[in-house]
């Protein structure tokens, strides 16, 4: 009870603003050496003190005291439990959609939204300390609190299809079409930007060294404090599949040419098959290696760590979803076809779920085996694991956006209406 009161306390207490502060959209919007943090102008080293200060706060809690540290100190807000799942695009470095999180098991209800001026086909990333990162067709990547308010916005050049990567010291990695990834840092500041030599719409993947791997025109290694081009894999055409990152020592993607690569982390070719048609998703890595991933035939593929085809499963159209990966090895992705595939390791399907329009956004599966996945008919669907219905929201406009859940269970959707929607249900606690 005493947490309780004193983290509504600690709430409260985050309304307060400096006086300078003056509102804003972006970094743009600021003067001299101000960034836009939380929709007010601040001074950098004032935005790392208030967030030095929040961890203090934290620890504090942590340990049992009842106020933050140092005398008259402010109640900032604490830092929540850190998410389980890497932050990346579905969730991690194998592609797999799995989530730790349990997302509701009951029609949620909308806690907030958070608007921008185009489409989100981004998916959300969550950070430890539970910001929400989110890029939007308008040239914009924002970051947000548990509670939706504006921590900064970025403005890019272009539109920013990419979903972010955040690194374990909390730099954050996002593409844009302009050419580029930027990394920022978590106040927001740019701590580089790295041109490539075409759009950057697929999401960048990290290695353990923290190595960023990003498509492009082709397939690129960045690091160093600068981002520097460690090596560039190039390929005929513009490469919109995201690379995954397999634990054997190689990334995989699809290309427009209907072929998968599989390029060693020296940015040599380890091996080439074939893709059966034009690959616009990405691949994901099962617990055994096996490499699964869908063409513009309709076809998921399966091949082994070698490069051989295992299987291959026809759907009716295009699919453009990176297939998620349950638990068991159950493989659950959705075709423009309209309906989500749930298929054995052999192959074989074990159900199939429609809905009313085509499915581009990518499954996520939680521990319950609980599946959450948008489609084209303006619909968010809960799927039960052996492929029933358990809720659905209309959101009014396609949902090609693929979920987070954050710890708390809190459900996060962007939309083609320019939203990102935070979903709760009853029992989430806020």
């Amino acid at each position: 009870m005493v947490r309780t009161a004193l983290f509504a306390l600690v709430l409260l207490g985050c309304g307060h603003s400096p006086p300078q502060s003056s509102p804003c959209m972006s970094d743009t919007d600021c003067r001299g050496e101000r960034i836009c943090h939380e929709g007010r102008c601040r001074f950098v080293d004032e935005v790392r003190a208030e967030i030095e200060q929040g961890r203090l706060a934290h620890q504090a809690l942590i340990n049992g005291e009842t106020r933050p540290p140092g005398p008259g100190a402010p109640l900032v807000s604490p830092t929540l439990p850190p998410s389980i799942d890497l932050p990346m695009f579905m969730g991690g470095a194998r592609r797999t959609g799995r989530t730790r999180e349990r997302g509701p098991a009951t029609e949620p209800t909308v806690a907030w939204v958070h608007r921008t001026r185009g489409r989100i086909f981004a998916s959300p990333i969550l950070a430890g300390d539970g910001t929400i990162y989110i890029g939007s067709l308008d040239h914009t990547f924002g970051a947000l609190s548990p509670l939706g308010a504006l921590r900064f916005r970025h403005t890019g050049r272009e539109k920013i299809y990419s979903t972010a990567a955040i690194g374990s010291e909390g730099t954050v990695y996002v593409g844009c079409d302009d050419h580029s990834v930027t990394a920022l840092m978590p106040s927001g500041q740019v701590r580089w930007r790295q041109g490539l030599g075409e759009e950057v719409d697929s999401s960048p993947v990290l290695g353990d060294d923290g190595t960023v791997y990003v498509s492009a025109d082709g397939l690129y290694a960045l690091g160093g404090r600068a981002g520097e081009i460690r090596w560039h894999y190039v390929t005929a055409t513009h490469v919109r599949s995201s690379p995954a990152l397999h634990p054997s020592g190689f990334l995989v993607i699809g290309t427009v040419e209907g072929r998968v690569l599989a390029i060693n982390l020296d940015g040599s070719r380890r091996w080439d098959a074939d893709g059966g048609a034009s690959i616009d998703g990405g691949a994901s890595i099962a617990d055994d290696g096996t490499i699964y991933i869908g063409n513009d035939l309709g076809q998921v593929i399966a091949l082994g760590p070698d490069g051989t085809r295992r299987w291959q499963f026809q759907t009716g159209l295009d699919v453009r979803a990176t297939p998620a990966i349950a638990p068991d090895g159950t493989i659950v992705v959705g075709s423009y076809d309209r309906n989500v595939y749930a298929l054995s390791p052999a192959g074989e399907v074990r159900w199939q779920f429609n809905t009313s329009g085509r499915i581009r956004a990518s499954a996520r599966i939680d521990p319950d085996g609980r599946i959450y996945v948008g489609s084209q008919d303006d619909m968010f669907y809960a799927i039960s694991p052996d492929g029933q219905l358990i809720w659905r929201r209309n959101f009014g406009q396609d949902i090609d956006s693929t979920a987070a859940i954050g710890p708390d269970g809190t459900l996060y959707v962007g939309c083609d209406d320019g939203g990102l929607y935070a979903l709760r249900s009853s029992s989430a606690t806020p």
